[in-house]
């Protein structure tokens, strides 16, 4: 018994000492936790408003602020009831494989209700179905970009010798 007890001695301190460097010098997870939440709630997300993202529109073509009152498809939404296509990027259809997938993942990043800037293609203002071609910011991203990163769509690069947003870095990425 006393054999016992030297061995569970001479092997449980060096356990504990590997334990304590191991772990943080003692933090059990729960003072990690609020360690972690601490840090996230000092440290928020820097999301741009809309008023500083319409600075950021490009050329000539219209500005749009507005909000989001629906969401067409992965590719196509309304903002204050105005039909808008992502500029460069298409997504599946509805009825086809991936297109329920990418409107959620648009309703999911930019909800009803969300401000928006939409960034019009100079190159084309003709309007494509009644709908306004451009670049929609939306919660400090570029849903064009988040589509296509997130692989739910893909480059439309037939336009990309008539769209003024086919150098930018995003559209690059993907094959423009």
């Amino acid at each position: 018994m006393k054999k016992d007890l030297v061995i569970g001695v001479g092997v449980g301190i060096p356990v504990i000492i590997i334990m304590i460097l191991i772990g943080g010098g003692g933090h059990s997870p729960f003072d990690l936790k609020i360690d972690i939440e601490k840090n996230i709630i000092e440290e928020p997300k820097q999301i741009e408003s809309a008023q500083s993202l319409s600075q950021n529109c490009s050329g000539t073509a219209r500005c749009i602020t507005g909000t989001v009152t629906k969401i067409v498809d992965g590719d196509t939404i309304h903002v204050d009831d105005q039909s808008i296509r992502f500029a460069l990027t298409s997504a599946p259809e509805l009825s086809e494989y991936g297109g329920i997938e990418s409107r959620n993942f648009i309703q999911t990043i930019c909800p009803v209700g969300s401000d928006v800037i939409v960034d019009e293609d100079d190159s084309q203002t003709e309007e494509s179905y009644g709908r306004v071609i451009g670049v929609i910011y939306c919660n400090g991203m570029n849903l064009n970009q988040e589509l296509l990163d997130a692989d739910l769509g893909y480059l439309e690069d037939r336009f990309c010798d008539s769209s003024e947003f086919a150098s930018d870095s995003w559209a690059q990425k993907h094959g423009c």
